[in-house]
């Protein structure tokens, strides 16, 4: 009878230490990093395609509703950067106000405001380059927002950056400055926020970005 008692102290002794083992790690697991959320919910899919459509009300009621203002889909990009890209004002002002990090990149280091430079798209820019993020901060391949404005001729874009400070000297990790790539006006998308595909442009063939 003892034996049997002293047997079972043992396995409830055993349980417990268990129990409190796997609670210990738990608390010192890292947390999952904030800005590359994964969209794995019906609402951060929501929230990602009601930024690129500017749907501007259901984005706030998203984020309100607590869906991540960080969610991503699988090639990087967050709802700012998808409504950057696609011109949506009053939408990346409302992702900003929501605490969006505009600093951040998608996996290839594009930032909306280097979206919003490729584009053309004068009053985003304006609205990115006034967060705390460095105008000449660079992608992968050490390319900036400036590159880009100057490279597809957006001029009202590149003459607000480089009033913000932006660098026609900076060079990239092929060696071109933004002088360099104003200059020869090549029809090469440096990196584009998605894959480029070849068009038809009045030019001729013009690589752009893939539709996101």
């Amino acid at each position: 009878m003892v034996r049997k008692l002293l047997l079972g102290s043992l396995g409830l002794v055993m349980l417990v230490c268990t129990v409190l083992t796997a609670a210990w790690m738990s608390l010192r697991a890292p947390a999952t990093p904030t800005g590359r959320l994964l969209a794995t919910s019906d609402a951060e899919r929501y929230l990602l395609a009601a930024a690129r459509e500017g749907e501007t009300d259901i984005v706030e009621g998203l984020v309100k509703a607590g869906t991540p203002v960080e969610a991503r889909d699988a090639r990087g990009f967050s709802p700012l950067i998808l409504a950057a890209y696609y011109g949506h004002t009053r939408t990346v002002q409302a992702l900003l106000d929501a605490g969006a990090d505009a600093c951040a990149g998608d996996s290839r280091g594009n930032t909306a405001l280097m979206g919003a430079a490729f584009k053309g798209y004068a009053d985003v820019v304006k609205l990115l380059s006034a967060q705390p993020c460095a105008v000449d901060q660079t992608n992968r391949l050490g390319q900036t927002a400036l590159m880009f404005a100057v490279l597809f001729g957006r001029t009202e874009v590149a003459d607000h950056l480089r009033h913000q400070g932006a660098s026609p000297a900076l060079r990239d990790a092929s060696g071109r400055s933004a002088n360099d790539w104003a200059r020869t006006q090549t029809p090469e998308v440096p990196v584009a926020p998605a894959a480029p595909h070849t068009s038809r442009s009045q030019g001729g063939d013009f690589p752009t970005a893939e539709v996101l």
